[in-house]
């Protein structure tokens, strides 16, 4: 049976019937059929494949059709569906990753593991990833000092909005800064979004002149706050950041 027909047939047959279809082909014909499948297609006929025969046509697909899935999906089904595939597939694709699902799966894997996938991609995306991993962590622990955290539709990038005893507060969570990029992004997105007050996290000891920036700002009635955070360990920090801009 020709390519074409066997791809028409895939396609206008109900999803469990169509991975049937793929299962009883011929093993030289089932690449050819996967490498002419659309997202569309894809998203329709995985979840209905059984785990091997899921397993088999993802390790067929080209870097550009995985690329491609990814984008369609939400970003924690395709952290779990990367979280599947071989290290070497995932690596292949690192680089077109959204930088939401990358910065979501890079924290979610062993730390030997992150610095390999990272070792492999561009510069410049390997450290936008880092930076988007230390921004989800910091807004994991916000939440974790039960703080409302959310992200705008109109928010800058980067930047997160925490609700505490009525206030709002824009926190910009930098990684590779000493507080000085972070208390800037922090405060103009706090213009921005007419926060109540703003906060900066840095993987760094905030500097001096930031803090003596911040306390200025306060004496000014600018709320502005900025705080070191590396792990769980400096959570107490972080809370406290937050409550004394509210006081």
């Amino acid at each position: 049976m020709p390519i074409t027909q066997l791809i028409a047939m895939v396609r206008s047959t109900q999803p469990r019937q169509a991975v049937g279809l793929l299962a009883a082909m011929p093993a030289d014909r089932i690449p050819v059929v996967v490498a002419e499948l659309t997202t569309a297609d894809l998203i329709r006929l995985l979840p209905a494949a059984g785990n091997d025969l899921r397993a088999r046509l993802m390790g067929l697909l080209s870097t550009e059709q995985l690329a491609d899935l990814v984008r369609a999906l939400p970003t924690a089904e395709a952290v779990s569906m990367l979280s599947s595939l071989p290290l070497d597939q995932v690596r292949a694709v690192a680089d077109r990753l959204p930088q939401p699902t990358l910065a979501a799966l890079l924290t979610s894997l062993p730390a030997e593991i992150q610095t390999e996938m990272l070792s492999v991609m561009r510069p410049q995306q390997a450290q936008a990833a880092w930076a988007g991993t230390y921004q989800r962590e910091v807004a994991e622990a916000l939440a974790r000092a039960n703080a409302d955290v959310s992200i705008p539709a109109d928010a800058p990038p980067g930047i997160v909005l925490v609700q505490l005893f009525g206030w709002q507060i824009t926190v910009a969570a930098r990684r590779d800064d000493d507080g000085r990029v972070a208390v800037r992004d922090a405060e103009n997105a706090a213009y921005r979004l007419r926060a109540n007050a703003a906060l900066a996290v840095t993987d760094y000891q905030p500097a001096n002149d930031v803090l003596d920036y911040c306390d200025e700002a306060r004496r000014q009635g600018r709320p502005i706050s900025a705080v070191g955070w590396v792990d769980n360990r400096h959570d107490g920090y972080l809370k406290r950041a937050l409550v004394s801009l509210v006081q």
